[in-house]
């Protein structure tokens, strides 16, 4: 399924008809698709959050069983399975996002934006080698056409890639294998891979209609260059959404456009990953390998990103797309960060090395009803001195007290 071609182009040119403006159309189409994957969003940032809270009980986890791995590997996943929590759980959302935000980047960085090659390979052999001699009917590959009227169409070149013999000749030429093609489009032909010195045949030619001949054996790309319409529209201080620059050209006057916007987008990024990484901090000197890693992560990632872009050319209109996009997101951590931490349970209380826990007074309590004092009172009951009293043959009472003798004469 073509994402770029059903969907997202025909929405774009639905926001272009309501607001006559390209630049407005992908603003709008951006927001669209941000609102559409929030709920993705939002399951990837709080298990991202969750995680980064969850490090100071795994730091606890790990110092406490660091001796005993088969325990700290035993305790980790009682831990995971207790806060219901999956360690993977932030990928699976951010992989399903992939592409649609893939379609979106094509969509602005293609027609009607930028211009698209469709390249065919060309093999040349000799004569002994004929038998490879083949030609296939159409390219494999394909670039969506947008006109001025709006008619949206799928380009392909014909014939594609073949094997033909030094010294021939071959036609080509473009057609739709989806929607109409207005009667004045007209692709722009080239050779990619051809040099031509003074005073040499070249190795291949073409014309500007699409004709190429093939003198020496060899691989060519034959390119056909499909028009973005919109190319030299304005939007507000961006004096073209399909213009494109890179390395040193960045640094002309009509280019310093790009160089705020990738500022931008690099900004954006370093705000959004600082929010992400804001609950709780743990001290540089307790946190493990992986920590210090993800945190350096998060603060030369944005540079990185921004300083490739400085090499890499990009339509302006793909530089819009990304600046609308960091700032929504920033705004949608933001408001997912917004949420209080959630408690967590923690696995290490209870252990066996843990020292008793002291008795209760409920426990003090039922002792002394079950058994009718306390060990200290039967403690006292048996130093007491035991009285036996005892009758003679001769009428007298004796009374016994702790091996002491006492005689009462009987009353006769």
């Amino acid at each position: 399924m073509d994402i770029t071609y059903q969907y997202m182009i025909p929405i774009l040119q639905y926001f272009h008809k309501l607001t006559n403006s390209y630049g407005w159309a992908i603003i709008l189409l951006t927001v669209l698709v941000r609102i559409l994957v929030w709920p993705l969003v939002v399951k990837s940032t709080q298990s991202m959050q969750k995680m980064s809270q969850m490090q100071p009980m795994m730091k606890k986890i790990q110092d406490k069983y660091k001796a005993e791995p088969e325990k700290f590997q035993k305790k980790m996943m009682e831990f995971y399975a207790k806060n219901k929590m999956n360690p993977l759980g932030g990928c699976l959302p951010t992989l399903v996002q992939l592409p649609v935000l893939f379609a979106l980047f094509a969509t602005f960085s293609g027609p009607p934006f930028g211009d698209k090659a469709i390249d065919v390979k060309i093999n040349v052999v000799d004569k002994k080698d004929a038998a490879q001699v083949k030609k296939v009917e159409v390219s494999g590959n394909n670039s969506a056409y947008v006109s001025t009227t709006g008619q949206v169409a799928k380009v392909v070149v014909f014939p594609g890639d073949s094997v033909v013999l030094a010294g021939d000749s071959l036609d080509f030429g473009t057609r739709s294998v989806e929607g109409q093609l207005p009667v004045d489009f007209k692709a722009d032909w080239k050779l990619a891979n051809v040099q031509v010195k003074p005073g040499e045949e070249p190795a291949a030619v073409i014309t500007p209609e699409g004709h190429a001949t093939f003198n020496k054996a060899g691989e060519y790309h034959v390119q056909a260059i499909v028009p973005g319409i919109a190319k030299h529209e304005k939007f507000g201080p961006i004096n073209g959404l399909g213009k494109v620059a890179s390395g040193m050209e960045l640094f002309k006057p009509e280019n310093y456009d790009l160089i705020v916007m990738i500022l931008f987008f690099g900004a954006s990024m370093y705000l959004s990953s600082k929010l992400t990484m804001t609950q709780p901090t743990v001290p540089r000197d307790q946190m493990d390998e992986s920590q210090i890693i993800q945190q350096q992560t998060a603060k030369t990632m944005p540079i990185a990103l921004s300083g490739m872009f400085f090499f890499i050319p990009l339509p302006s209109g793909v530089y819009v797309y990304m600046v609308v996009s960091n700032l929504i997101q920033t705004l949608q951590t933001w408001l997912v960060m917004r949420s209080p931490a959630p408690a967590f349970v923690d696995v290490t209380e209870g252990d066996d090395d843990a020292p008793p826990p002291p008795p209760s007074k409920k426990n003090e309590n039922n002792d002394s009803g079950k058994n009718g004092s306390s060990k200290e009172s039967k403690k006292n009951v048996a130093d007491e001195p035991k009285q036996i009293t005892v009758e003679s043959d001769t009428g007298e009472s004796i009374s016994l007290s702790t091996g002491k003798r006492k005689v009462k004469k009987k009353k006769k």
